[in-house]
């Protein structure tokens, strides 16, 4: 098996990994700790548009899709491939 093949099956297997560990629907302190930033930092995010898709039940509950969130940064990813 080549080295691109297992770097694959490794990021495969953690990306199983996270998304078993992690609920499905996150508020938005469980985005900024799954993501390693601020609340403040999520906030200016949302307002410059930049922030992953959110879900709003109403005007106070927001959630966050694990699965999209985890596409979101992926896009954000640079100097990997």
């Amino acid at each position: 098996m080549s080295q691109d093949q297992l770097c694959a099956i490794e990021s495969r297997l953690e990306e199983l990994e996270t998304r078993l560990t992690h609920p499905r629907m996150m508020t938005p302190l469980q985005v900024c700790d799954f993501l390693q930033i601020s609340e403040r930092a999520l906030y200016d995010m949302k307002e410059r548009g930049d922030a992953p898709p959110a879900i709003y039940f109403s005007q106070r509950t927001v959630r966050y899709d694990l699965h999209e969130v985890m596409a979101w940064a992926k896009q954000k990813e640079v100097g990997h491939g």
